[in-house]
């Protein structure tokens, strides 16, 4: 192992950005190989698997949540990070010990030499080692991209969940919702359950169909009704009623519950459990408000038209008080006139700038793409520090602050207000 034990978190992380992406990988070969070596493809407790355009770390956060209130030992691995690489693999509701995750680091390394892994291939290993030693009742693993190809489909779920299927990562997945469901498809297997959000494309129906999986659909085979203080759930004739508001998407949370009806007939998780775990579950950089030198700032990481229509809706509830400002920064990647465009009729004043990272948007290509979605009124800075120092000096009483666009921007703003 030599070096490799002595290694601190910081190495880490540098050879980590070492290594390929894995983003057009079409084989699982390697990956599976080396975990089959180390034991890692079977677990006793229940794997859940989880894929999907958006909601992905929402849905995951719902069923860690409740789960733990049910008395459960939960293991969750969920990508990106937004501030600590720890965040990506919770045990229990807590980040996993930087410790444990050096050693782990090394035992990988040292198993797979001569063998060329992934980014992503490699991090899911360590989280794999460390779940292992744990012995978790329930497994929740969310795919980075895709799902067909991703390097947690090399573990035989017993529940796939498919949150959303809209257009992103086109390049890699493909331009139309069928070929992404097609990829997306992937984590589902035979005979088992796989409960889907709304709206899906015909290829996530035809894969079901094509390996005899259970399909459970939202407002099909089971939904709910947003009231105004509350709001309900049901599958068949069973109604869950008087759900507290959420701090994340409802449809995250729906999709949550159908995955704990399937999971009551092995584990005891009282309605109790659900409404608690409901309520307290939250996820960084998702809708998440906070209060800096007595300004309204929110921070979502919502980065393509889906989640930025569910951004503009959020925002736009309620009284209007006072003028949205935008901060916003996005990767070069991204359709920054779809992404953009839903929250022209929200927004007021928009504050564009670029994060430190080789993926992002220059302030050029962004003021460009804000004019093509119909936006006029901005400003241009070289940084999201800056962006976000101008938002807040020009933020007048009972004004809002947004700032979106991508998990770099998110980061690099609460960086800024809570250092």
């Amino acid at each position: 192992m030599g070096r490799s034990i002595l290694m601190g978190l910081a190495d880490w992380l540098q050879y980590l950005e070492s290594l390929p992406s894995g983003l057009t990988n079409k084989s699982l070969d390697n990956v599976k190989n080396v975990a089959n070596k180390l034991n890692l493809l079977n677990f006793t407790g229940k794997i859940i698997t989880v894929a999907g355009t958006n909601g992905k770390g929402s849905c995951v956060v719902f069923l860690e949540s409740i789960l733990l209130q049910a008395g459960l030992k939960v293991g969750a691995y969920i990508s990106p990070h937004l501030l600590h690489y720890n965040e990506r693999i919770r045990l229990n509701g807590k980040d996993v010990d930087t410790k444990i995750l050096c050693q782990a680091f090394a035992t990988i390394k040292m198993e797979c030499t001569g063998v060329i892994l992934s980014y992503f291939e490699f991090t899911t290993l360590t989280a794999l080692f460390i779940f292992k030693k744990q012995k978790p009742d329930v497994l929740l693993l969310e795919a980075g991209l895709g799902g067909r190809f991703d390097a947690v489909n090399i573990l035989e779920s017993d529940i796939s969940i498919i949150t959303t299927i809209s257009l992103d990562h086109t390049q890699i997945l493909g331009n139309t919702k069928e070929a992404i469901g097609y990829e997306k498809s992937g984590i589902m297997r035979s005979f088992k359950p796989v409960i889907c959000g709304k709206n899906m494309p015909a290829s996530i129906t035809i894969a079901a169909d094509n390996i005899q999986a259970k399909l459970y659909c939202l407002d099909r085979d089971f939904n709910y009704v947003e009231k105004n203080d509350c709001w309900n759930w049901q599958f068949i004739t069973e109604v869950i009623k008087k759900l507290p508001l959420l701090r994340l998407p409802v449809n995250s949370a729906a999709l949550a519950l159908m995955t704990i009806k399937l999971l009551s007939e092995d584990f005891k998780i009282s309605n109790q459990a659900i409404i608690t775990g409901l309520k307290n579950a939250f996820l960084p950089g998702r809708w998440q408000r906070l209060i800096f030198n007595g300004k309204e700032i929110i921070f979502d990481v919502a980065h393509n038209h889906e989640s930025a229509t569910m951004l503009a809706l959020n925002l736009n509830r309620g009284e209007s008080k006072g003028r949205i400002l935008a901060v916003v920064g996005m990767s070069s990647d991204k359709d920054i006139v779809a992404t953009l465009k839903p929250l022209i009729r929200t927004v007021d004043r928009w504050y564009l700038g670029a994060f430190n990272n080789i993926r992002a948007a220059s302030v050029t290509n962004l003021a460009q793409g804000l004019q093509e979605a119909g936006g006029t009124d901005f400003v241009l800075l070289p940084s999201i520090t800056l962006s976000l120092q101008q938002a807040i000096a020009e933020c007048q009483e009972k004004d809002r602050i947004a700032v979106f666009g991508s998990f770099y921007t998110v980061a690099e703003g609460l960086k800024l207000i809570t250092s």
